[in-house]
């Protein structure tokens, strides 16, 4: 079978038709992704709307070892919760091939079947037209630009408030879609590069605006999904980062003049989105003095910054949220025309809230020093600042998932495991402290691994009792044993605030030594087979990763958890 599409000129009533199927299939395919988004949001609204106009009844909840659980649990509808928590466990997997990362299960299960959807969409009722075919691809891609925007947003983003979710989870998506757009925009240049070939005018055409525009926006996406591989944004993010952002600014107003026969309705809703979120960001965008300190001992930074009091009650809301941080023009110490100071305009690096202090109003963040300028420039700030000089930082959010997390410290939950990797402790530390103020007894563990034991000091300017002094935290030093206990004992001796003394380490070979992972998940799970368990981390990746396959075995034997991993791995 040959192929079947075929290069013809068409008359005026054929081209008009053929227009009118191009924004037809075009409109099928946005309102596709949109529509199925809108009832989900439609759904959770009516649902609260319920819960608010209901009467507001205590709920029942059996305890974990009776009949009735147990009867539930074996009952046609509990095995049904059970095999829709294993194939959704199944879905977040990751899928690794040939030594590599390939993402999450659901993303490529999700990003081939839309795939097909969309090519579908470009391939019907085409007939044998091949220009009909050429400009199908390229203005279906088109069409998934809003929704691509969309879910791309940090604030006000409608996608992460209709599946109650937050930007970070949502933007894993963004990146599915980007590379689904990439393709088909890569089909529509590559079928007309060859029909320009095949008529002889690819030198006459090439040099013209409107295919100029063209070539150099699949170049400039080439680019930008080439620094998204995951090794090039491991080696360096702030190349992808600005890269991302110029191509993103560019490649509206470019695919604009380009698309002057149809589909320039989708590139001004994207632009919209855009605008709309950059004026929401710089609304939620706080400049504030702050004090930088380096923590004694360690490469960590503690960052105080005194935020106006008519703000500072939105910071407190939520433990484990977190911010964007940027150096404002006034804290830049190079030129107006350096690279180095142009470069800070495209630097917004996230950290966790460590704690608010709502009767002084101010805000702290724990950064560990990188190799990267932001991270540099905040540690000779703090090397500079020993006399207590304020400097200006520019605070975006908050931001973050917690918005959206179950009541850890109430019912919904019979047990509480929080696993913390080095500064992950930002994340796990305020909602630790949140379960343990809220439910004391609450049955919450957390298990902190740091390097070593100055790495775990900074909690003691926030907190009046020691680490250690609570026997639901257990530390673990993964270091050098003699480095860490001299460390202890010489940190002592400079701070009494510091709670890490060598007297509180009564057991080091324990103490000393990487958390087993494995015992620690099977001896929570092993307390109650109907209890219902949250896990939450925050730490290295290695360690969510093995985390997840210990837990993983549990949700297989039918187990109800509910997972969480805080990372910043997008």
């Amino acid at each position: 079978m040959g192929w079947p599409y075929q290069i013809f000129a068409l008359d005026a009533v054929q081209k008009q038709a053929r227009r009118q199927s191009l924004d037809r299939y075009a409109a099928y395919a946005q309102l596709s992704a949109l529509i199925p988004i809108a009832l989900v949001g439609l759904y959770r609204l009516g649902v609260w709307l319920v819960r608010r106009a209901s009467p507001q009844r205590g709920a029942y909840s059996a305890v974990p070892a009776s009949p009735a659980l147990k009867q539930r649990r074996r009952s046609v509808t509990g095995s049904c919760a059970s095999t829709l928590r294993r194939i959704a466990w199944w879905l977040g997997d990751d899928v690794v091939f040939l030594g590599m990362n390939w993402g999450q299960r659901d993303r490529i299960i999700f990003g081939f079947g839309w795939t097909l959807w969309l090519v579908f969409l470009c391939v019907i009722g085409t007939g044998n037209d091949y220009l009909h075919l050429t400009k199908r691809f390229g203005i279906i891609a088109l069409s998934q630009f809003p929704l691509q925007y969309l879910l791309a947003l940090k604030s006000l983003n409608p996608i992460a408030f209709a599946f109650g979710s937050s930007h970070e989870q949502v933007n894993r998506w963004h990146r599915v879609l980007g590379w689904i757009i990439y393709i088909l925009l890569l089909m529509h240049a590559c079928l007309y590069l060859n029909f320009y070939i095949q008529e002889g005018i690819l030198g006459e055409r090439i040099v013209r605006l409107i295919p100029a525009l063209g070539i150099a926006s699949i170049i400039g996406m080439s680019l930008m999904n080439a620094t998204a591989l995951r090794f090039i944004r491991h080696y360096s993010y702030r190349v992808f980062f600005i890269t991302h952002l110029m191509v993103a600014m560019l490649l509206l107003p470019a695919i604009f003049f380009h698309s002057h026969h149809g589909g320039r309705q989708y590139v001004l809703e994207a632009l919209l989105v855009f605008l709309i979120d950059l004026a929401k960001r710089k609304f939620d965008t706080v400049t504030a003095p702050a004090t930088l300190k380096l923590v004694p001992g360690t490469n960590l930074i503690s960052i105080v910054a005194s935020i106006p009091t008519s703000k500072i009650s939105r910071f407190r809301k939520y433990p484990g949220m977190h911010v964007y941080l940027s150096i404002p023009a006034a804290a830049r110490r190079s030129s107006v025309v350096s690279a180095a100071y142009l470069l800070f305009e495209f630097a917004f690096n996230p950290f966790t809230i460590a704690s608010v202090n709502e009767e002084t109003g101010d805000l702290t963040l724990v950064a560990r020093r990188h190799k990267g300028p932001m991270t540099k420039t905040l540690g000779q700030f703090a090397e500079e600042a020993l006399d207590g000089a304020k400097i200006p930082l520019s605070i975006e959010g908050p931001y973050g998932c917690a918005t959206w997390f179950p009541n850890l410290a109430g019912s919904d939950f019979d047990r509480v495991l929080l696993l913390a990797g080095g500064v992950g402790a930002t994340f796990i530390l305020p909602l630790y402290r949140l379960i343990a103020n809220e439910n004391p007894t609450a049955r919450v563990q957390m298990v902190w691994a740091v390097r070593k034991a100055s790495d775990a000091t900074w909690p003691a300017v926030n907190i009046s009792e020691g680490i250690l002094d609570d026997e639901n935290i257990q530390l673990y030093l993964t270091g050098n044993i003699l480095a860490d206990t001299n460390d202890v004992s010489r940190l002592s001796e400079e701070s009494e605030a510091v709670e890490l003394t060598s007297d509180g380490l009564t057991d080091i070979g324990q103490i000393h030594k990487r958390p087993d992972l494995r015992k620690i998940v099977d001896d929570v799970f092993r307390q109650g087979v109907e209890e219902r368990i949250a896990v939450l981390v925050c730490g290295p990746e290695e360690m969510a990763r093995e985390l997840r396959s210990y837990v993983g075995v549990w949700v297989m034997k039918g187990r109800n958890v509910w997972w969480h991993n805080e990372n910043f791995a997008w």
